[in-house]
């Protein structure tokens, strides 16, 4: 043993050094590992509460941030809003005008030719109820809400501009009547006259008015009411240019005085008959005349 030492004496020193160096080292190392750690873990949970929100329910719900909306993210709300179409005719007009069905395509329309004898009732001829579908309104008498079909609609609107332009103010007082409504009114001036035979010269019986059709109309002085439905509207600035421009958008007097149908003289009561189907519709009236 002695030998080994005396032969190997530098290799036993350095391991001898190698192990007084260990133990000195870790007796310096352990206890301020563990003070070390002891930091490390203080540190971790005091990050964790700092960047840890509180619960929701300790928070008030108006501290919230609330995005704000830009353009960006409104965009797509607006562009998905439909485009509102209407006819280039005349606002209010359906997009599909031109391809709505004819007078002899509708249910309860009837044609009506030369060679047919058409019986009148007290003087008046029958006339079909025109479809909701062709009605537009073209304006307002005392609340009450006037419509017409389609065709004399934009032809009247056109009318009432140009007048306008010449400072007269043409108005609806009467347009489209369903069978019904003239019904009770047939009925209102039986009792005024005291017959249908009287009521029949001023006011026509159900299914037999020219308003049914939506063509036709009674026209007013929006600066004269008070000759409404009057004989001396014939006197008025309105009914004058009538008389000298209603022809020229399509319009004619239904019942001028002594008519062959026996009705009373109504000035202010006009049928629009220039479109085929508005045509064919007064055509035994128009002959008749």
């Amino acid at each position: 043993m002695l030998k080994f030492l005396k032969n190997n004496f530098q290799l036993v020193n350095f391991f001898v050094a190698a192990l007084l160096v260990g133990m000195l080292y870790g007796w310096w190392y352990l206890p301020n590992a563990k003070q070390l750690s002891i930091n490390e873990t203080s540190g971790i949970h005091n990050q964790e509460k700092i960047s840890s929100p509180p619960p929701l329910e300790d928070r008030e719900l108006s501290s919230l941030p609330v995005p704000t909306p830009t353009p960006t993210n409104l965009e797509p709300l607006i562009t998905e809003v439909p485009e509102i179409q209407t006819s280039p005719l005349l606002p209010g007009l359906p997009p599909d005008y031109e391809q709505l069905p004819p007078l002899a395509q509708q249910q309860g329309s009837r044609e009506v030719s030369n060679n047919i004898a058409v019986k009148t009732n007290l003087g008046h001829y029958p006339f079909p109820e025109n479809s909701q579908q062709r009605l537009v309104k073209v304006g307002e008498y005392y609340g009450r809400s006037e419509s017409l079909d389609q065709e004399a609609a934009t032809a009247f609107k056109k009318m009432q501009a140009d007048a306008q332009v010449q400072g007269v103010r043409l108005t609806i007082i009467s347009g489209f009547r369903s069978i019904a409504s003239q019904d009770a009114l047939f009925q209102n001036q039986i009792k005024r006259k005291g017959g249908k035979e009287a009521a029949a010269r001023f006011s026509a019986p159900p299914g037999h008015s020219e308003h049914h059709t939506g063509y036709a109309l009674d026209i007013g002085d929006g600066d004269n009411p008070a000759n409404d439905l009057k004989i001396n509207f014939e006197n008025t600035s309105a009914y004058q240019w009538l008389a000298r421009n209603a022809n020229q958008y399509g319009f004619e007097l239904s019942f001028p005085p002594n008519n062959s149908q026996g009705v009373s003289y109504e000035p202010w009561h006009w049928r629009y008959v220039a479109s085929p189907r508005a045509s064919q519709i007064f055509m035994v009236a128009r002959n008749g005349i």
